[in-house]
């Protein structure tokens, strides 16, 4: 036998499914993964300007965030304006910019998503030719362009807290949809 379901049942339980649906979405937005559009050309030639990519936010809070990783976070000195950016030094390392190259606690660092033409110099905060040690509390991060890049040379290490996320995908436009990965070293 089969009942039939009045009109007012129906849409009870529409507005059933779009409760559900929405509060799953607002669970897995706030804690999991979260949209973001990449302006501007600091991480050039691997993210494009206008390009879209999902950040995920669990393994910036319970694991370690590893060099080379692409992060998302909030901009030292304003925390409103969100940034793209490479993960370069990682808590307790001495970094040192000297002759347009990137040392860390002495070795050179070998930057494949760099172009070979691009030098990294020093900005406003760290200077070239001296040597920085990273706050057990935060990191350096770098755009991969780095003479179209604010990053941290300008306005120094980015606090753990601050940090959003770690990019995982770029979803838009389609025909550039590839997995991002950190870099092996």
């Amino acid at each position: 036998m089969v009942k039939n379901k009045s009109v007012g049942q129906i849409i009870g339980i529409y507005f059933q499914v779009i409760f559900i649906f929405l509060i799953v979405f607002v669970i897995l937005y706030f804690f999991l993964g979260q949209l973001y559009e990449v302006i501007g050309d600091s991480m050039y030639p691997n993210f494009y300007d206008n390009e879209q990519l999902i950040a995920e936010k669990l393994s910036a809070r319970f694991e370690n965030l590893e060099r080379g990783d692409v992060i998302i976070f909030k901009r030292p000195g304003n925390e409103n304006k969100l940034l793209i950016k490479r993960l370069i030094g990682i808590p307790g390392e001495k970094i040192l910019l000297r002759d347009g190259y990137v040392y860390i606690n002495g070795e050179y660092l070998h930057e494949p998503y760099v172009s070979e033409d691009i030098l990294t110099e020093g900005m406003r905060i760290l200077e070239s030719g001296f040597e920085y040690t990273v706050p057990s509390d935060s990191y350096m991060v770098m755009g991969d362009n780095r003479e179209k890049s604010t990053d941290s040379r300008e306005w120094g290490f980015v606090k753990n807290e601050n940090i959003i996320g770690r990019a995982i995908l770029v979803y838009y436009p389609l025909k550039n949809i590839r997995f991002i990965k950190g870099i092996e070293y």
